[in-house]
């Protein structure tokens, strides 16, 4: 038996070694880290020195060298530092001739070492963390000083420093373990220690972190907000407006939401009055939302002005740069050049049209000003739908009401329709039924309910075959089929009767039923109630299955189906066919019964071979 050295450190000597006679040694359990991590390391060694010395291992196969297997971080550090001459003026540089490091030529001992250091490491609890960073700041340090001396990012310091603000009730129920740090993170946005400690109560009563944040955010408006961007965060300030920074979600959320509006409304207003004088619309009236509501101009005809059409090259620029704005964002110079290439295509009309004719004007979801026009009277101008019927002078939307008052009536009239339909049981599911089968969305129809069709077609086209009532219980169909006449449509779905119904009902609910990537309460509670049956829609297959698995799977498969099932010899050398071939044998194994009597097997075999699933879905089945 081979004899090691002690593990306390005893046969060991401290040796002080030039850094270019240093390597990371494979043992080291940190083999990785960021160049982030590597310069804070490097930082705190510049301040505090290096407080501890490094393990080495003299290792036979690199003579001349010592490997570094406990210490990597601080070895990085030092390289760091020598790499770059880096020193600040209230530091200096270690010697980088005279490293001090424990070295010990037994691998077992340093391989022990390796090991011990890395789980015996222990980081402050964050509450401890928390202090200690505060003590530092009221000295006076900074957040940068801060994070050089703890070998730490100034992000990571500021975040923490931020939590060193919240009550000490809640720094209390930190460390004690009563709320993890993502609650404490989230209570950092409290308008006032009254908010703070009220919502802390709450999560001490195990309310979860989304609870936590949803209280604190639902009276806020997030900086990034439409009407923030168009208004501007320095506007809103100046308005008395307050704000508060969320270090941990890269956010900004404001707490006074009624300046916000009001000062939204005022900028809104004054352009619709500018644009109104400038060009001479007969009316220009101001949307809040991100978007012109169908019946704010429900009851007029839509009048197409000139568009000048871009150039096939202005084109191919404006989608490719409206790409990057939905994907990345844009720089002030692309957003520009978006906005020069919208500008050209924007309609036009001419002065009898403006005079005769009015616009909404909004502002998006990104913050732009957007104009929606022109629109006319129907009443005037003819037939509803008539747009280019000449008319005299046009009046506004009236009376003249503040967008919440507009807002506020749209609500009573629902609160009204949804007051009135309670109790009325058999109406609803005749009319939810009606618009599954018709086939509208959730905005465009009755009720403002959504239905998925999650995934249950092949990646190949005819891996396998849909029921067809799962097909037609699609709820992804926009038929929109009775549109203007939608009292002699739902009267025809009701003669078809309850049954009609519930066939409607059952087929499209079932086609949104979840699957396990979702939730588990398919497997767990639908599926022993109707107990399915894989193997009854779906064959193992090369393209679903046996293509997507490695060499070994597929000769443990033919193991288990056909050479342990087999009386007789293998009559196929499998483990020697190339996978290509491998994973057609096991396709034809299943799905070509020629193919399974030429392997003459036994009934055994047969019945285990069409019976048989993959690991990854047998749990799913017997669930």
């Amino acid at each position: 038996m081979t004899k090691h050295t002690s593990t306390d450190g005893i046969g060991t000597d401290l040796q002080y070694l030039p850094i270019n006679k240093l390597y990371l040694h494979d043992m080291n359990p940190r083999q990785s880290t960021s160049d982030e991590d590597v310069s804070a390391i490097a930082e705190s060694i510049t301040i505090n020195g290096l407080l501890q010395n490094l393990l080495g291992y003299a290792d036979p196969k690199r003579s001349g060298k010592i490997g570094i297997v406990a210490g990597g971080r601080r070895l990085r550090g030092l390289m760091h530092l020598k790499a770059t001459s880096a020193q600040s003026f209230d530091s200096k540089a270690p010697d980088f001739a005279a490293i001090p490091v424990r070295v010990t030529d037994d691998a077992f001992l340093a391989r022990a070492w390796a090991g011990t250091e890395s789980a015996t490491q222990k980081p402050l609890h964050p509450a401890d963390e928390i202090r200690a960073y505060a003590a530092m700041a009221e000295q006076g340090n900074s957040a940068e000083m801060i994070a050089r001396a703890f070998a730490q990012t100034v992000r990571h310091v500021k975040g923490r420093l931020a939590l060193a603000h919240l009550q000490p009730r809640t720094m209390d129920a930190l460390r004690e373990g009563q709320i993890s740090l993502d609650v404490a993170k989230l209570l950092t946005i409290a308008r006032d220690a009254d908010q703070e400690l009220e919502v802390l109560s709450g999560a001490l009563d195990d309310m979860g972190a989304w609870w936590v944040k949803q209280r604190l955010t639902d009276n806020k408006v997030r900086a990034n907000n439409y009407k923030a961007v168009y208004v501007g965060t320095d506007a809103y300030v100046a308005a008395g407006g307050r704000m508060r920074e969320d270090l941990f979600d890269d956010a900004a959320y404001l707490d006074d939401p009624d300046i916000l509006d009001q000062l939204f409304e005022q900028k809104l207003t004054d352009i619709a009055d500018g644009i109104k004088a400038q060009f001479g619309w007969k009316w220009v009236e101001t949307c809040t939302e991100s978007y012109v509501p169908y019946s704010a101009h429900s009851g007029y005809d839509h009048i197409q002005g000139e568009k000048v059409a871009l150039s096939k090259k202005d084109q191919n620029e404006q989608a490719q740069l409206e790409a990057k704005e939905y994907d990345e964002g844009l720089t002030d110079v692309e957003l520009a050049r978006l906005e020069e290439l919208e500008a050209k295509t924007k309609r036009s009309w001419d002065e009898k049209t403006r005079a005769d004719c009015g616009i909404f004007v909004h502002v998006d979801t990104s913050g732009r000003l957007k104009i929606d026009g022109a629109y006319r009277d129907a009443k005037r101008s003819g037939a509803k739908g008539s747009a280019d019927t000449a008319g005299g002078a046009a009046s506004a939307p009236s009376p003249k009401l503040t967008q919440a008052g507009v807002e506020d009536l749209r609500r009573i009239r629902l609160l009204a329709l949804q007051t009135a339909t309670l109790g009325k049981t058999e109406l609803v599911l005749d009319l939810f039924a009606w618009q599954l089968e018709l086939g509208y969305a959730c905005h465009s129809g009755l009720f403002n309910v959504t239905l998925t069709d999650p995934q249950i077609e092949p990646e190949v086209e005819g891996a396998w075959t849909v029921d067809e009532a799962l097909t037609d219980g699609s709820n992804q169909r926009q038929l929109g089929g009775t549109r203007g006449d939608y009292v002699s449509s739902f009267e025809d779905f009701q003669a078809k009767g309850k049954k009609h119904r519930n066939t409607v009902l059952t087929r499209h609910l079932i086609r949104a039923i979840n699957g396990p990537t979702m939730n588990s309460i398919g497997m767990s509670l639908l599926a022993p109630l109707v107990k399915p049956d894989i193997r009854s829609v779906w064959t193992p297959d090369a393209p679903t299955y046996f293509s997507r698995i490695d060499k070994g799977s597929l000769e443990q498969i033919w193991k288990d189906l056909v050479t342990d099932q087999s009386s007789e010899e293998e009559p196929l050398a499998f483990d020697k066919l190339k996978k290509g071939e491998k994973v057609n044998h096991l396709h034809r194994l299943f799905n070509d019964s020629d193919f399974q009597s030429a392997l003459n097997l036994s009934q055994a075999s047969l019945d285990k071979i069409a019976s048989w699933l993959p690991p990854e879905l047998s749990s799913a089945s017997s669930a």
